[in-house]
């Protein structure tokens, strides 16, 4: 028999049951889009927002993106282009790809066919996931 000691200064796990990325539409008329499903204010040294989501990208115009935060990408399916404006190289990430985005980095967005990526990024929710309402656990459960 397993006896479970809780303590006052343990926190909870916060558990999103099916965040996936295959319910998010595209806005109508654009081929990007952004679904954050989470977002805390952190408790750390100097406390900042942080947010987690999915990045969807099919063929279309280039997007633009100028950051006032940091961003983490990591490539899931497909490929997303990223044209760094810092140095005029395109990088092509394809699954298992994984970039950092700086405060004061300038790039633009394309793909020739369709990419997704999971992100995290220091600011708070944007856009939120269509499709997680009522899906977040109120604690952990054994």
């Amino acid at each position: 028999m397993r006896v479970y000691i809780m303590s006052s200064n343990l926190v909870p796990l916060t558990v999103i049951k099916g965040a996936g990325h295959e319910f998010i539409p595209l806005p109508k008329g654009e081929n990007a889009t952004t679904a954050d499903f989470h977002s805390i204010r952190t408790k750390t040294e100097s406390p900042a927002h942080f947010t987690s989501g999915f990045y969807k990208i099919e063929a279309g115009p280039e997007r633009p993106a100028s950051y006032t935060f940091e961003e983490t990408k990591y490539v899931l399916n497909g490929q997303i282009d990223i044209l760094d404006e810092a140095t005029g190289i395109t990088h092509h990430l394809v699954p298992g790809d994984f970039a950092f985005f700086h405060v004061g980095s300038k790039v633009k967005f394309s793909t020739k066919s369709q990419g997704l990526a999971f992100y995290a990024v220091t600011r708070p929710i944007r856009s939120p996931h269509p499709n997680l309402v009522g899906r977040e656990e109120d604690k952990a459960r054994l």
